[in-house]
């Protein structure tokens, strides 16, 4: 009696950690692919935090240096208590370890809820159907264009002895124009923003079998939304502690 056997399907491959975070870089669709088989975050959240915690403390210097000339010029605190908290600061040569620990909870915070937002578009407004983890491995991943932007930052920081270097469409106004809304706004056009969110739009086109204009039209919309509001309560909270 001659019975049926199915076919053995080959099983579909995806790609080491060291290989997905090499090829974000210069093939970052396959990256995707893989990472729709097999939905993975952590080892790039960790990698992200590393970048933020070096680039803290090379630059804290620096950091300190910009806080201090703010407390400074601010009309609102009395110059004896300036010169109280200026030396406080002064005491502190290096980050603490509670700033270490807000960076990481800050940066897992960030990857939550924009992964939280993207999921909830996705899936409930525009009817798509994959899974929370698929999502947040797009936008971890993504945001490893960190790398390239503390190799270009940092330089720029030591060489020009501050932490207010613009590589965003804010850099075209003038350094008098900081505390303006349009500054702030501008701010959120950075060129490496600007890559994340190319590498957010194709990840997500992937995991949902969307087209990319589809997938991009809808992650630049929810960017600018995002950068109206930030600007917006960022501008209001500067008003209310003179930063």
């Amino acid at each position: 009696m001659e019975t049926n056997v199915a076919p053995v399907l080959p099983e579909e491959k995806t790609m080491g950690g060291f290989s997905k975070i090499l090829n974000i870089f210069f093939e970052p669709r396959k990256v995707f692919e893989s990472l729709k088989t097999k939905p993975t975050w952590l080892v790039s959240f960790i990698i992200i935090v590393l970048i933020s915690v070096v680039s803290m403390y090379l630059t804290y210097p620096f950091i300190m240096s910009d806080t201090i000339a703010k407390i400074r010029a601010n009309e609102k605190i009395p110059d004896e208590q300036k010169e109280t908290i200026v030396a406080q600061l002064q005491e502190t040569t290096s980050p603490q370890l509670r700033g270490v620990v807000f960076s990481v909870i800050f940066i897992l915070l960030i990857l939550l809820i924009i992964s939280g937002l993207l999921f909830f578009t996705f899936n409930v407004m525009l009817g798509g159907d994959s899974s929370f983890k698929r999502v947040l491995s797009v936008f971890s991943y993504s945001a490893l264009v960190n790398i390239p932007a503390a190799i270009v930052k940092i330089p720029l920081i030591f060489t020009k002895k501050t932490v207010e270097i613009q590589t965003s469409l804010a850099l075209f106004l003038s350094p008098d124009s900081k505390e303006t809304f349009i500054y702030r706004f501008l701010s959120f056009f950075d060129i490496f923003y600007i890559w994340m969110i190319i590498l957010v739009s194709l990840g997500l086109s992937v995991m949902y079998n969307f087209t990319i204009k589809k997938s991009t039209s809808t992650v630049f919309i929810l960017w600018i939304c995002l950068a109206l509001v930030v600007s917006v309560l960022s501008g209001l909270l500067r008003r209310i502690i003179g930063f």
